[in-house]
């Protein structure tokens, strides 16, 4: 399966291509992995997100890996995980990171990422997409909500060993 997509978001200079991330993209997606680990001042490092971006490249079943690219390289990314849970009915999508550089917010780019994940959802029979917000991230809440999401009331816990 390699979807994609060609789009013109609102705004934008021009054109962008969505598609399924490549090994060719690997050193571009790290690039902008490492802007998003910064940002959510991640534990995790650069070379811990290329170990996640090239399994689940290799794997179908793991999840998938997305770019949006414009014709001077790329200008974000997506990866979402899957996940089979009984209480959701079989296959989940979590959308575990959506990002977009600075220069292309606002025109459309993150929107058309998000699209194609849906797309892909719909592709394998999923039923439910989740995903977690940092707060303060009005720009990625007004676009999930644009797309039907709706905020759940859970409490997340986590514990770190």
């Amino acid at each position: 399966m390699r979807p994609v997509t060609t789009r013109n978001p609102p705004g934008s200079a021009g054109s962008i291509q969505v598609r399924v991330a490549t090994a060719q993209d690997m050193e571009q997606l790290l690039e902008l992995a490492s802007q998003l680990l910064t940002q959510i001042h991640a534990e995790g490092t650069v070379k811990d997100a290329r170990r996640v971006f090239e399994r689940t490249m290799k794997s179908n079943d793991l999840g998938v890996v997305l770019v949006a690219e414009h014709k001077t390289g790329l200008c974000g990314y997506a990866y979402a995980a899957y996940e089979w849970r009984a209480e959701f009915g079989g296959e989940t999508m979590d959308i575990v990171a959506l990002w977009v550089e600075q220069q292309w917010r606002s025109k459309g780019v993150g929107g058309s990422l998000l699209s194609a994940l849906l797309d892909i959802a719909r592709q394998r029979g999923i039923r439910r997409i989740s995903t977690e917000v940092h707060p303060n991230n009005a720009a990625i809440e007004r676009t999930l909500e644009s797309n039907g999401f709706d905020p759940e009331r859970r409490t997340l816990w986590s514990l770190q060993i």
